[in-house]
């Protein structure tokens, strides 16, 4: 994890969940990541409607130049990226994973800028398949941001983390259990080959 907002998210879920696979969403306090929260976007898990933005930080919306409340975050991306990022996603809702997502951002003037995106998974009411919590954020802020709007994203690199050190999740929490280790195997998501992970 390179950029800060990624990390104090992560760092923050992660406490929150305790030894449950996800926290609920009403257990999210804006006011706890208050320093983070203008790099924050919850997506809604309706795999139809692919993921739309519920709601999205001021840096986020600065970021591509307008609000992205109701958007669809799988919008964002073209081609093979999109298929990568569905497979992410999916793993996120279904197996309780954390994606970490490295990103390119380019304007209409071709500026570029390299992003770091997380993705978590949430349960609303009960329910594992019905919102994300995320953050969007670059690693290196440079001067034109949120004057020229990135119009296109383009996918740098995937990592899967699965901090309940099991990858397969579906009815109960599992128990507290060491943290994760790399293995000799890994997976492919889209065109990438993920490899399971700790921090």
């Amino acid at each position: 994890m390179k950029a800060a907002a990624t990390k104090d998210l992560f760092g923050y879920w992660n406490r929150l969940r305790g030894a449950r696979a996800a926290p609920e969403r009403s257990d999210v306090d804006p006011a706890a990541i208050r320093g983070t929260l203008a790099d924050v976007f919850i997506l809604e898990v309706d795999r139809l409607a692919t993921f739309p933005f519920r709601l999205s930080g001021s840096r986020i919306c600065a970021l591509t130049g307008h609000e992205m409340r109701g958007e669809r975050f799988l919008d964002l991306w073209r081609g093979p990226d999109r298929e990568t990022v569905r497979g992410a996603l999916d793993s996120v809702s279904d197996d309780a994973a954390v994606a970490v997502v490295g990103a390119r951002g380019l304007t209409e003037l071709d500026r570029r800028v390299d992003l770091e995106i997380a993705l978590l998974p949430l349960r609303h009411r009960g329910r594992t398949h019905a919102r994300l919590l995320g953050s969007m954020a670059p690693v290196e802020t440079p001067y034109w941001l949120g004057v020229s709007p990135v119009t296109r994203f383009e996918l740098t690199s995937l990592r899967m983390i699965w901090p309940s050190g099991r990858r397969r999740f579906r009815d109960a929490d599992p128990e507290p259990s060491p943290p994760p280790t790399i293995r000799d195997a890994g997976r492919r998501i889209g065109r990438f080959f993920v490899f399971d992970g700790g921090r």
